[in-house]
């Protein structure tokens, strides 16, 4: 780092820091867990995220959590939230601080500090497991290592390629696929996101290694405390653009799906949520077909409308715009790939479509914003739908992590 990053650092931290008034102490008596991401989880932004808040808030409860943005040698300001919350439940956050003598103190002294404590590594995503697991074997041998997969990125990648062919993703996908059916096989324990993945994993690593280990939710609101199937109107899309699944889902939504739609029901409103938003999804906006972006406080969306869709056509692992809009007792619309792993059923806790079948996506639409009976049949049977998901349903598989 060259002097003028360094003193631009200083000040910064100076002006802006501590991110959170809590400090946190370790009990000498807790296993000690570190856990390394690509970022500082924003739980309200993406699912792997929230999934990964959910369980560091957890384990902080019986170990000593720490956690550790692999990318960003400091924070900045607008983490603070997600910070605070962590440290409020117990998961110590990397962030630089200054001592005593006016010295900046890194990452490098973070981890110096840690690697004679730590009992497991948990590495969340694979190119942080590829980048991490010579350096944690060699530093610290005595602790071991999770590969925490979120989903077969491969898999995802592949099935995409099916759909359209693209030279550079097939090249990354070879990558991906080296290190979640090769690499993988040196750590001691992988997270995989459904049984479903778990199957599929058997293949390339031993059974024992494996846990399964979904998206963590629970539900969040009594149904009969939300509003009612008469006061709701439009229906809405959530997922950040980075994710090329989301891009496809919105296109069909708007070239196949809505138009079938509005041929039955002209005044239908779909929103769409997501950071990121590509040029070309951003000239779809119109009054009907409403690109909102990132929205920071989404709950009034599912307060508001009578339906969360997700017409996603590829994609691997388990689904958190499903999981999430049944917190909220809020019925979900999606296909085949978007119930993989949910333990969904047509019908009673959702309504799935063929990948494909854009006419059938299309009457669930429209049975879901005019038939009451219909619509109050998915709303009660929400937390039906959400409990394989809750921490009560998975604290044991967690547990076996850290046999």
């Amino acid at each position: 780092m060259g002097i003028k990053r360094k003193i631009k650092n200083y000040i910064h931290i100076k002006k802006y820091y501590p991110l959170s008034d809590k400090i946190v102490i370790p009990d000498k008596n807790k296993k000690n867990i570190l856990i390394v991401d690509s970022q500082i989880p924003t739980f309200d932004k993406d699912s792997a995220s929230n999934r990964l808040t959910e369980i560091a808030k957890f384990l902080g409860r019986y170990y000593n959590v720490y956690l550790m943005d692999w990318r960003k040698s400091i924070p900045t300001v607008d983490l603070k939230k997600y910070i605070q919350n962590l440290n409020d439940h117990n998961v110590m956050v990397y962030t630089p601080f200054i001592n005593k003598f006016g010295i900046m103190r890194g990452k490098k002294h973070f981890i110096n500090n840690l690697l004679p404590e730590i009992d497991f590594v948990w590495c969340h995503r694979p190119e942080l497991f590829e980048y991490y697991l010579n350096f944690f074997r060699k530093k610290a041998p005595q602790a071991k290592i999770i590969y925490d997969m979120v989903d077969i990125h491969y898999l995802r990648m592949e099935r995409g390629l099916e759909i359209k062919y693209d030279k550079n993703r097939a090249k990354e996908l070879s990558h991906y696929k080296y290190i979640e059916t090769e690499l993988c096989k040196k750590a001691d324990k992988i997270a995989v996101i459904s049984d479903k993945e778990k199957e599929f994993m058997k293949s390339f690593v031993d059974e024992s290694k494996l846990v399964t280990v979904s998206n963590v939710h629970n539900l969040k609101v009594k149904p009969e405390d939300m509003p009612s199937f008469e006061k709701r109107e439009g229906i809405f899309f959530i997922g950040t653009f980075l994710h090329d699944p989301n891009v496809d889902a919105v296109e069909i939504l708007y070239h196949q799906i809505m138009p079938l739609v509005w041929q039955k029901m002209p005044d239908l409103t779909i929103t769409i949520i997501g950071s990121e938003a590509p040029e070309s999804i951003e000239k779809m906006n119109s009054e009907k077909f409403k690109i909102a972006g990132y929205v920071e406080d989404i709950i009034p969306f599912y307060k508001n409308c009578l339906a969360s869709v997700s017409p996603l056509r590829f994609g691997a692992g388990v689904k958190g715009k499903i999981g999430q809009a049944l917190e909220y007792a809020l019925p979900v619309l999606t296909t085949e790939i978007g119930a993989e792993g949910m333990f969904l059923e047509d019908g009673v806790t959702a309504l799935i479509a063929g990948n494909d079948d854009y006419q059938k996506f299309a009457d669930n639409i429209i049975e879901i914003c005019t038939c009451k009976e219909l619509w109050n049949t998915l709303h009660n049977n929400s937390e039906k739908g959400i409990y394989p998901f809750s921490i009560d349903a998975q604290k044991d598989e967690i547990f076996k992590l850290f046999e």
